[in-house]
């Protein structure tokens, strides 16, 4: 019976740290950073996830540019998933320039 009751409560704090280590990802609410050039109205026109997904990729752009690109725009010369979301960058990785790709 102890056996038993120590595993219950075991069970328990590990139910409980599972739940306190859970992502709030979906409560964090996604702003572009200053530097970077406002987005433009075929974004804001977009749905929530496609204008989260551009922050995100100005947010990280080193790991952006590590995902292959996926829209088949190669010909348009993409070499990662950066190029879909950004056409161009400044000084301090600010976008000088988005690029619609992104949205399709």
């Amino acid at each position: 019976m102890k056996r038993m009751t120590t595993f219950f409560f075991l069970f328990i704090l590990l139910a409980i740290t599972a739940a306190g280590c859970s992502s709030k990802l979906d409560d964090q609410s996604w702003k572009l950073d200053k530097k970077h050039n406002p987005l433009p109205d075929f974004v804001l026109n977009s749905s929530e996830k496609v204008q989260e997904t551009y922050i995100m990729a100005s947010t990280y752009p080193d790991v952006v540019a590590q995902v292959p690109c996926y829209c088949g725009c190669v010909a348009d010369g993409h070499k990662s998933n950066l190029d879909c979301f950004v056409k161009s960058v400044g000084e301090d990785n600010a976008v000088q320039q988005w690029d619609s790709h992104g949205i399709s």
